[in-house]
């Protein structure tokens, strides 16, 4: 009997074959816990039979563990962004949506970009649940004398609809906050302002974009921030015509593009760019920036007293220079950019990180003391209970809290 011959073609076909098992394997046990280039987080590490907390580890803890670990499973998302958008265009590493002109709109979902769509409107109830309790707040404020702004930053599709995917629904004219805000000076008292034509009718006689193009494609770019100072500086001088307002011939103002690249930096996608605005304020900033933890004017045993969220965060610009406080809640549309413009004007700025609890409002406002309180809120971060606890917060005692026997004198 013959033994059975193998055929050249089998065997190149049982070498790829050994190949693909065997190059894995060898590869199987990695360093745990290292980057994952494509996805921007941590590969998991071996499973402990018994856990910490004392629980068994699951099946799925070591599947997580070989799906990250077994051979080349850090470069395929990579590799697989990289022919997507070679082929299809598609923009795989980030939420986003892609528009027109090279821009990119903000997803909802990390992992299901195609979500965005327009928000439902809010209802006559809600509106109205909304608008009493931030009523609350203005009015307990106004108990004190001291001014209370509601302002509100439009998403970026409101601002560029032009360049809005045509493959996506468009988000209406009048958005939530932009129906919140005529709510609000239609019903109460409350000083609203909607920023969203006014940007709108910045950037058409704009020559250049307010909003980053792509990578920060949430967010508007410094020149777009810089017209944002000057909105709130405008609602600001209602009340003090003669209040400081910086000049944009103060600043050396540079632009440069950036391009565009996946998280790790090692894809470039072609022909997507961010102008990136650079401002260089001649005279140089009169304030300091205090930081958190080391602040006289905000003791922590006081901040928890008062219950301040867990993890909070505030911002505090001090300014000899200058008299009065100014004290934000809102987000990163005001912290990145325009603390330190508005602290040339006033000698302490404090901004408190959204989301934060509200009822911290009374009881630190109370000690730390204020001359303007701004509410700035930003579209996709809005909703339908936003403020409902907010009425309560005010109605209820607040704790007193007490100053420090060598608490800073306040400008």
């Amino acid at each position: 009997m013959k033994k059975p011959r193998i055929k050249t073609e089998q065997l190149v076909l049982i070498v790829i074959f050994l190949a693909v098992i065997a190059v894995p394997a060898m590869m199987l046990f990695q360093n745990s816990g290292r980057y994952l280039t494509g996805e921007n987080r941590m590969a998991a590490s071996f499973p402990k039979l018994i856990k910490d907390d004392g629980s068994l580890s699951t099946r799925t803890d070591f599947e997580n563990f070989f799906d990250d670990n077994i051979g080349f499973r850090s470069a395929a998302p990579l590799l697989n962004a990289q022919v997507m958008y070679k082929l299809f265009g598609t923009i795989l590493d980030t939420a986003q949506l892609k528009g027109k002109d090279g821009n990119l709109f903000a997803g909802d979902d990390r992992r299901f970009p195609t979500r965005r769509a327009p928000y439902p409107p809010l209802t006559e109830g809600e509106l109205a649940d909304n608008g009493r309790n931030i009523e609350a707040a203005s009015d307990y404020f106004k108990t004190k004398d001291i001014p209370f702004l509601f302002i509100t930053i439009p998403d970026k599709e409101e601002v560029y609809p032009n360049l809005y995917p045509d493959t996506f629904l468009q988000k209406p004219d009048q958005d939530r906050l932009a129906q919140q805000t005529y709510w609000l000076n239609a019903n109460t008292d409350v000083d609203a302002f909607d920023m969203t034509n006014y940007l709108r009718q910045t950037a058409e006689n704009f020559n250049g974009m307010l909003w980053y193009e792509t990578g920060n494609s949430a967010h508007w770019n410094y020149m777009g921030a810089w017209y944002g100072y000057l909105a709130i500086m405008d609602r600001l001088k209602k009340y003090d015509p003669g209040v400081k307002v910086l000049n944009l011939d103060e600043f050396n103002v540079t632009t440069a593009t950036e391009p565009y690249t996946n998280v790790d930096g090692s894809l470039v996608y072609s022909g997507m760019y961010n102008t990136v605005y650079t401002f260089d304020y001649k005279p140089g900033f009169s304030s300091t920036q205090i930081t958190n933890g080391e602040d006289p004017w905000m003791p922590q045993d006081q901040l928890d007293l008062a219950g301040f969220q867990k993890g909070g965060v505030y911002y505090h610009f001090h300014n000899d220079n200058e008299k009065g406080q100014l004290v934000f809640f809102g987000d990163s549309y005001v912290y990145q950019f325009l603390l330190p413009y508005f602290a040339e004007s006033f000698g302490d700025v404090y901004l408190f990180f959204l989301p934060t609890n509200y009822q911290i409002m009374k009881p630190v406002l109370d000690m730390i003391g204020a001359d303007y309180v701004v509410l700035e809120m930003v579209e996709r971060t809005y909703g339908s209970t936003n403020m409902n606890t907010m009425a309560d917060e005010f109605a209820a005692d607040a704790p007193t809290l007490t100053r420090p026997a060598d608490y800073p004198e306040i400008n």
